[in-house]
């Protein structure tokens, strides 16, 4: 990441104290946070009903869908086309944007984390966090970049996660999302103590070119080959099952007396489309499904939910559950209030999300389309350069905000 110009111990002091104010103000009303939190990175999870040129003959995500309409939830927007799920995490986890990196840092995790000293995530605001992942963990050197974040525990295939929560549907070769859910249930702590729990599902990972599930109801019509036909009808076909799970994962949720808050994301489409120009619908090729969910919070709404950045999700569970947040998360309550979305790679063509080949992208909610720079206000500019600032701060540069107590870490 470039050194923003007057990157300096006083000015990261004059942006913390500036914070530090703002975070006091919101925070007037706010409650402690007691409660327990998941982040649930639903494996390519999309709404295939929006992408251009075909039709399905039915909706393979209707309970999601009605969760959105009647919740908070919106689209977010992936920093991937058919790859990049360890990107998603890291922006969720941390509050930073991947549009604010050189396009030469394309995996954090593996670029950055496992090298740094000390790494700042929303878990570190907990009293106890969990990393869950049906799927090996030496993937994107998560076993080492989960450690970094100081999780008290991570459960991958090759670490610890139980045989019995790993059934499958079909021929499919990945742990179902129910079974994941049954697991992420017992792992929720039945105190009142704060918790947060980080999924990543594997259920509906590529290749969609082989007929996994018997009874497939979904057709497909467009201008499409045959295999692109079959790709994506099994494709929905898997949404489904996740949509169903999503039911069942919630319905047994609303049983636990612990307030239990989710927050749920699909992290990028699947690179199944091969007849969308990605040049002309790159946005629409970016944009995935959300929610955020409680069992006995009422939500607060949110002005911004309709279009979000990855990096919003920390700041945004805490604004609809009316929770305390730090000088930090009011920045970022900030920023996604006021600026586009701040994304990486959402105008390229290619469908290689590790590739290094991105920059910035601002991305309106409102036009749906990418913007430059220059489009923005000179109060927005002032406060992406606020935003650029702390994350060189906190990545590459010396580390002041965390010294001033920015973060507000627990431990």
């Amino acid at each position: 990441m470039d050194k923003p110009r007057g990157y300096s111990k006083r000015n990261i002091s004059k942006i913390v104290n500036r914070y530090k104010k703002i975070s006091k103000k919101l925070n007037k009303g706010r409650r402690s946070n007691n409660q327990k939190v998941v982040f649930i990175l639903s494996e390519s999870f999309s709404d295939p009903t929006k992408v251009p040129g075909i039709k399905l003959n039915k909706d393979p995500i209707p309970y999601t869908r009605s969760l959105i309409e009647h919740n908070v939830g919106g689209n977010m927007i992936s920093d991937g086309y058919g790859g990049g799920t360890a990107n998603m995490e890291y922006q969720a986890l941390t509050g930073l944007s991947l549009g604010n990196f050189a396009a030469t840092l394309p995996t954090p995790y593996t670029q950055l984390v496992v090298s740094q000293k000390k790494t700042f995530t929303f878990n570190n605001l907990f009293d106890n966090s969990i990393a869950i992942h049906p799927y090996f963990g030496s993937l994107y050197s998560r076993k080492n970049v989960f450690k970094k974040m100081e999780f008290d525990k991570f459960y991958s295939l090759d670490n610890n996660y139980p045989k019995k929560y790993s059934k499958k549907i079909g021929e499919n070769p990945y742990v179902s999302d129910k079974e994941s859910y049954k697991y992420l249930v017992s792992k929720l702590r039945g105190d009142n103590k704060s918790q947060f729990i980080q999924l990543s599902t594997m259920q509906n990972h590529m290749p969609f070119d082989k007929k996994y599930y018997k009874n497939n109801q979904f057709k497909v019509k467009g201008n499409v080959s045959k295999n692109e036909s079959m790709m994506i009808e099994n494709y929905s076909k898997g949404i489904n099952y996740t949509d169903k799970a999503n039911k069942y994962l919630l319905s047994r949720l609303k049983n636990v007396k612990q307030n239990i808050t989710v927050v749920f994301y699909g992290d990028h489409l699947p690179s199944i489309y091969s007849h969308v120009n990605l040049r002309i619908n790159s946005v629409v090729m970016h944009e995935t499904p959300y929610f955020i969910w409680s069992n006995h919070k009422k939500l607060r709404n949110i002005p911004y939910e309709q279009y979000v950045g990855t990096y919003s999700f920390g700041s945004e569970v805490m604004k609809a559950t009316n929770s305390k947040v730090t000088p930090y998360g009011a920045m970022i309550q900030n920023i996604s209030e006021k600026l586009p979305v701040i994304a990486s790679k959402v105008s390229n063509t290619a469908s290689d999300p590790n590739l290094p080949d991105g920059g910035m992208n601002l991305v309106d909610a409102k036009s749906r389309s990418i913007l430059r720079i220059s489009d923005m206000s000179f109060k927005q500019k002032k406060l992406l350069r606020d935003y650029q600032m702390i994350q060189y701060d906190l990545t590459a540069g010396k580390g002041y905000s965390e010294e001033m107590k920015f973060m507000s870490r627990k431990k």
